[in-house]
């Protein structure tokens, strides 16, 4: 039996581990020993709650109760729910990028949608619990700390379709996670679905970010991808990548006046912003994302044209 320190350690080695073989193109050696990291990082969070519940904490009904105090511990010794929770997600998040570069995309969407799930289920539960609580690890109960059953250390349910949207407590994380598993669900054919997790990340990202930001570029690119191909709604996948083409060019726009010497208070107001969801991108990097843009605008405008030829002459029979 391992200390929560011990196990935090092991985890990171076999995370290290496993990012070189992603670095070395070995995916499938990387998922299994990311895998194992997660493994042990759950183990470890199950133990710590367990220990955190063994008769104490509880009334005779085994229902926590403010009134009787916690078993004592050494929290400072311990890593917190939050960080255990983060951990998690990350090596689901991991390994699913990686099955993505393997192209084992039915795999990939797997581990994202355990991925969203449980980072959904932990804010909640912090959100439950009260953020920056003393209290938290000792009390993962329902009502915001008050009377209520023992919430379980990990989500039940790994379904995404389970999960209510909601945009107000929504992070930069679901985003990102969202628009992944959309990827990798419009490569294996479920295209309903895909445009679900598509519309739900750029709703997100639009409220945090702003409609300018390039992150909002790049799911409107990914949306129009699913649209303007097997979805075969060329006008809106064509609004998509239009949209997209209009943030990218601002972008580069704002990135040439800050560099030419400008205010930059323009688009996003500078690199903070955009740093929002990650390092912001260089000038050479967006100008790429406008023209693959302009590509899939000329694609889009290429198969209406045809669409109308084909209709025109099915009349004039």
């Amino acid at each position: 039996r391992m200390s929560p320190r011990h196990a935090e350690s092991l985890v990171n080695v076999r995370s290290n581990m496993a990012e070189l073989l992603r670095q070395r193109g070995q995916y499938d050696a990387a998922v299994e020993t990311f895998r194992q990291a997660l493994e042990t990082a759950t183990m470890a969070m199950e133990s710590q709650h367990e220990k955190h519940h063994e008769g104490s904490g509880t009334n005779d009904k085994g229902i926590v109760d403010d009134a009787i105090p916690p078993p004592a511990t050494s929290i400072m010794d311990e890593p917190t729910q939050e960080e255990q929770g983060n951990t998690i997600v990350d090596l689901l998040v991991k390994i699913a990028d990686n099955l993505i570069s393997a192209e084992q995309y039915n795999e990939a969407a797997e581990a994202y949608e355990r991925a969203l799930t449980s980072h959904v289920f932990f804010r909640k539960r912090r959100q439950s619990m009260g953020s920056n609580n003393t209290t938290t690890q000792h009390h993962p109960s329902s009502n915001n700390g008050k009377q209520g059953t023992v919430l379980p250390a990990l989500p039940t349910n790994t379904s995404s379709t389970k999960i209510n949207f909601d945009l107000a407590s929504a992070t930069t994380i679901e985003a990102a996670i969202r628009n992944n598993l959309a990827h990798a669900l419009a490569q294996i054919g479920q295209d309903k679905l895909s445009l679900e997790h598509y519309e739900a990340s750029l709703k997100i990202k639009r409220h945090i970010g702003g409609d300018l930001h390039m992150e909002v570029g790049h799911t409107l690119m990914g949306m129009g991808a699913l649209l303007g191909g097997p979805v075969r709604d060329f006008t809106r996948g064509l609004n998509c990548f239009k949209e997209a083409l209009y943030i990218y060019r601002a972008n580069l726009e704002e990135v040439w006046t800050v560099d030419s010497g400008g205010d930059g208070d323009g688009v996003n107001s500078g690199e903070d912003e955009q740093a929002i969801f990650g390092a912001e991108e260089e000038a050479e990097e967006i100008d790429r994302h406008v023209q693959n843009a302009l590509k899939n605008i000329g694609l889009i405008e290429a198969a209406l044209l045809k669409d109308r030829d084909g209709a025109s002459k099915r009349r004039r029979r």
